[in-house]
């Protein structure tokens, strides 16, 4: 599970339009998002955080669902 650690966003950026989970510098819960042409989006959103005053710090991607084969 080496892999699941944050990364911060002034270190590496996701790659588009992947799901992850995001960390935020002013909410303290994590929320699943998207990273999609310089912008972080909850979900299936069309608003970016930053319009809403929610800052993205840290990413990490999501583990995969239990019981899954890849």
């Amino acid at each position: 599970m080496s892999d699941m650690n944050w990364i911060p966003i002034e270190e590496k950026l996701p790659e588009d339009d992947n799901y992850i989970l995001l960390s935020f510098s002013n909410f303290g819960l994590p929320e699943v998002g998207r990273y999609e042409d310089g912008n972080f989006y909850a979900g299936d959103d069309d608003k970016p955080f930053i319009e809403i005053g929610i800052f993205v710090n840290a990413w990490m991607p999501l583990p995969k669902c239990y019981g899954w084969e890849e």
